[in-house]
C-alpha cells in the first residue's frame, strides 16, 4: 500500500529548502537542497508512521508540492 502526501516548501533564512508535510504535524525536515531536503522528509514521515503503527517498509509518495518563494 503507498501512502500519498502533498509537502510544502519554504527556504529558511540561509537559502536551504524546508519540506513539510501538513498532514503528519511533527514532519519537518531541512536540506542543502531539494533532494536532500526530500530525503530526509521521506525519513520523517516513516518514523512518524510508524510511531502511528504502520510498517516500515511502505511506499512513500509525495504527490503533491506548495511552493512558497520569498
Amino acid at each position: 500500500m503507498a501512502h500519498r502526501f502533498a509537502i510544502a516548501v519554504d527556504w529558511n533564512d540561509y537559502g536551504r529548502p524546508v519540506g513539510s508535510v501538513p498532514s503528519l504535524d511533527d514532519c519537518v525536515a531541512t536540506g542543502r537542497d531539494m533532494e536532500e531536503m526530500l530525503d530526509k522528509l521521506e525519513e520523517e514521515v516513516r518514523m512518524r508512521l510508524g510511531s502511528l503503527g504502520e510498517s516500515g517498509d511502505v511506499d512513500i509518495e509525495f504527490v503533491g508540492y506548495d511552493i512558497w518563494t520569498i
